[in-house]
């Protein structure tokens, strides 16, 4: 993981990448890659929940959340979520 402080992280991206697997992106606020996980699953057993959790798992392990009311579509099989720090 980069080096960066709460206040620049801005969104997580999270997108598929392929059948089975969901990137997810920390990005700064002032557009730049900050870290990077990969969320893999069993395809038959994905009930649309399943990447959201791993991506709020992925960034509380960073000091960050995102509320799940504020996650956005970004096409068919991307999500962003504006970022917080948690208290």
């Amino acid at each position: 993981m980069a080096d960066f402080t709460d206040s620049q992280a801005a969104v997580i991206r999270i997108e598929r990448a392929e059948e089975g697997r969901w990137d997810l992106t920390l990005i700064s606020d002032a557009g730049v890659r900050m870290g990077h996980g990969v969320y893999l699953f069993d395809a038959s057993q994905d009930d649309d929940e399943d990447e959201l959790e791993a991506a709020a798992e992925f960034v509380r392990d960073q000091g960050l959340s995102f509320e799940r009311d504020a996650v956005v579509a970004d096409g068919p099989d991307a999500f962003w979520a504006p970022l917080v720090p948690v208290a």
